[in-house]
């Protein structure tokens, strides 16, 4: 019996295999060919690495960490390498775009002229520069031909130098007069006389000058507060003192609108008779300058007290400088100040400059102070010498005035108000006229203070309702100017005429 065949079914392998690390394989040595074979072709792949050299790898460089920014001393600027990259970025671009208009297949830049690559509206703007710079010089021209016209019969009077005629330099003289004309008007002062002429009746033979900023007042501003200012201590003593003897002039270099207000509060009664802002000053060399002559007053007794010296170039020999205020409320350099002014009204000096000047380089209330102690231990030795004199008949004012060496302009001193001592007593007892005239100027002073305590508040009053009155009127004349352009004229009625009878 045949063996029965049985199949054999074979058992699945795994697809999965174990990897097994396989040796590296060592390069194959081309085989050599057989002499009548035909040469195969290399396929792409092989042909592109073939043509492709291999490029070993370099290594990345070690960045020198010594030369990186010192972080903490804060972040480094780069407008340097910014600036620099951009002007290189901007060359290497204009080269690009050159290098592609010459070397492309199109037509070069140097082919057609400069001309052909302006715009039209580059074209325009050129024409019309051309022409702005026509309209420029034509009007140069005009306009200085205008300045050199003849004068007219009010300005011929004060252009003498530069008379009427139709000379080329008669022509010239007047265009540079002119021409300086407009440019003073920016720079002098407003007007020819920033004061009015001395009233007769109003007795104050000598104009005391004050400054405002750093010398009357101090201002500061805080983030809390924001403008504060501050009075200086004894200003209102030392303006109430002085206005018996001085006419006072409030002479600042800040515009008057912004010192009014504060004027407004300083001196509520007025006492300082005349303020004058930036509007008064000069402006010279880049400084402003407060320049004397024009205050329409006799230089010889006028005085100015500042904290600046460029502000009182003009006049030295009249100025008294102080260094500025600071805001401390111990000061007293500014009262200290009124024994020598007091001192010149008493003396009636014909020239304050020649007494200024005798205190040059000085701390004047201490070098008054001091002469005024020599002057006074001097006064007693001559009345220690005269006491053993024989006294006329004639009077004894005169006799003790004429020894003592007083001058006539003195001798109101000499004339005792009711109330006060007799001066020939007080000059017999060791005071000296200066002493005289401080009590009376003191005495004077507090009947001021209680005339202000009775009657300040009704004058205050009385003047708030006039300055009221005053700006109601303003504004009531700039509202009729200014509607007055949109009503129609009025016509006057005219009377009818009557007919004539007839015959």
């Amino acid at each position: 019996m045949a063996k029965e065949n049985k199949p054999r079914f074979s058992s699945p392998k795994s697809s999965v295999s174990k990897s097994t690390p396989s040796k590296p394989t060592e390069p194959q040595t081309p085989q050599e060919k057989p002499a009548g074979a035909a040469p195969t072709q290399p396929t792409q792949s092989q042909a592109q690495s073939q043509s492709k050299p291999e490029i070993p790898e370099e290594e990345e460089p070690i960045p020198d960490l010594s030369k990186l920014p010192d972080l903490t001393q804060g972040i480094p600027s780069t407008l340097e390498y910014e600036t620099t990259g951009a002007s290189r970025s901007s060359h290497s671009a204009v080269e690009e775009s050159e290098a592609a208009a010459s070397g492309g297949n199109g037509r070069a830049k140097g082919e057609l002229p400069a001309s052909a690559y302006i715009s039209s509206a580059d074209r325009r703007r050129e024409r019309m520069f051309r022409w702005a710079l026509v309209a420029m010089g034509l009007s140069v021209v005009g306009g200085t031909a205008y300045l050199g016209r003849d004068w007219e019969e009010d300005e011929l009077a004060k252009h003498a130098d530069a008379p009427n005629g139709w000379g080329f330099g008669l022509w010239w003289n007047r265009a540079m007069a002119r021409l300086w004309e407009t440019k003073s008007y920016y720079q002098d002062p407003a007007f020819d006389k920033l004061l009015p002429d001395p009233d007769p009746s109003f007795a104050r033979p000598y104009t005391l000058c004050l400054s405002l900023e750093d010398m009357l007042v101090h201002s500061e501003w805080s983030r809390d507060h924001g403008w504060r200012v501050a009075k200086r201590p004894g200003v209102d003593y030392f303006i109430h003192y002085l206005s018996q003897y001085y006419e006072i002039v409030l002479f600042t270099s800040v515009p008057l609108a912004i010192a009014e207000p504060v004027l407004r509060k300083l001196d509520p009664f007025h006492f300082i008779m005349w303020p004058l802002g930036r509007e008064a000053t000069k402006y010279k060399d880049g400084e402003v300058v407060k320049d004397l002559s024009y205050l329409n007053r006799d230089l010889s007794k006028v005085i100015i007290i500042d904290t600046n010296p460029t502000h009182v170039r003009a006049q030295p020999d009249n100025a008294i400088v102080l260094p500025k205020w600071t805001g401390d409320s111990n000061d007293t350099k500014l009262v200290s100040l009124i024994p020598f002014l007091e001192f010149i009204h008493t003396m009636d000096y014909a020239d304050v400059r020649k007494v200024i000047k005798s205190f040059e380089g000085t701390d004047i209330p201490a070098e008054f102070a001091r002469r005024e102690a020599i002057a006074r231990a001097e006064h007693q030795k001559r009345l220690e010498a005269l006491r053993g004199k024989a006294k006329p008949s004639g009077g004894g004012m005169s006799w003790l005035s004429g020894l003592l060496g007083l001058k006539p302009a003195n001798m109101s001193l000499m004339v005792p108000p009711e109330g006060e001592e007799n001066p020939a007593e007080a000059l017999a007892s060791g005071k000296m006229l200066q002493d005289i005239a401080r009590e009376r100027g003191i005495r004077n002073y507090k009947m001021i203070e209680e005339e202000i305590r009775k009657n300040g508040e009704k004058w205050l009053k009385e003047d708030q309702e006039m300055q009221e009155k005053l700006n109601k009127e303003v504004m009531k004349n700039m509202q009729s100017s200014f509607t007055s352009w949109f009503k129609p004229a009025e016509e006057t009625p005219s009377t009818p005429s009557t007919p004539e009878k007839s015959a």
